[in-house]
């Protein structure tokens, strides 16, 4: 039987140059891209804590807008790599961290 998520292994994808600031040049799988940026994330403290008043309005895939609250934000505002990866936001919501990983990235051929 395979191991689950493998398939999210099998295809490298090539960084740009906003998302190589953070996870570096080389070509690394999306599951491995998505590690290092939760890696650099709590190295630099950037995650929000629960009960900070902070608050991310964002759209949903289905159209909806979500409220995203407290340990669930990332404080992009705070280091420059992160601004400029997160399009010039201050705060972001986790969840659309996969969205950035996929507008920073080329594709595998």
């Amino acid at each position: 039987m395979a191991k689950r998520g493998s398939h999210l292994n099998a295809h490298k994808v090539t960084p740009k140059p906003k998302l190589a600031a953070i996870i570096g040049k080389k070509p690394v799988s999306y599951a491995q891209a998505m590690q290092k940026l939760h890696k650099d994330i709590a190295d630099l403290g950037l995650k929000g804590e629960l009960g900070d008043g902070y608050k991310v309005k964002f759209k949903s895939k289905s159209g909806k807008t979500v409220t995203n609250t407290g340990g669930q934000i990332i404080h992009c505002g705070e280091d420059p790599a992160w601004k400029a990866f997160c399009g010039g936001k201050q705060r972001v919501s986790m969840l659309q961290l996969a969205g950035f990983v996929k507008k920073h990235s080329t594709p595998p051929k």
